[in-house]
């Protein structure tokens, strides 16, 4: 099916569930790239996020599998696309929904944080768009799972 995105060690497509019929996504990612520039460990960190988080401002991981070239991550499909998109199409967002989504962002962000994880790569390519207009984060590839709960238990607030 369409390619929907393109990073550094494959493609998003946009595949058909065999049983289902279902629409998903589905990151394909080179093993041998990912060998050779160091990042086994943040497409390791990127699943376990992924299968983690049971939230609704984070895109859903519904399995993954492989092959002896390829890692595979299936996931829902963001039928609104992403924000970069949404940002070009519409040229300037209006007040409305400059707080709309920065709301969103922001639960999308703590959703992050209650998970002990922190993003680093926040940008208009990796906020999707589902069905109900309401953002997702994805690509958690360079995200970082923290061992300090100090911060994310809100103890220093008091």
């Amino acid at each position: 099916m369409a390619i929907i995105g393109r990073g550094a060690f494959g493609e998003v497509r946009v595949c058909r569930e065999k049983e289902t019929g279902e629409i998903v996504a589905v990151k394909k990612m080179k093993k041998d790239e990912m060998f050779k520039k160091n990042q086994i460990m943040h497409v390791r960190a990127e699943k376990e996020i992924l299968k983690l988080s049971k939230s609704r401002w984070i895109v859903g991981l519904r399995y993954s599998f492989q092959d002896d070239s390829y890692l595979y991550l299936v996931m829902d499909y963001s039928i609104g696309g992403d924000f970069m998109s949404l940002l070009m199409k519409k040229d300037i967002l209006n007040e409305e929904e400059s707080k709309f989504y920065t709301a969103e962002l922001v639960l999308a962000v703590e959703a992050v944080h209650n998970l002990n994880c922190i993003h680093r790569d926040i940008k208009p390519d990796n906020l999707l768009i589902d069905r109900n207009g309401h953002i997702q984060l994805s690509d958690f590839g360079l995200s970082k799972q923290s061992v300090n709960t100090y911060y994310y238990n809100n103890h220093f607030l008091g």
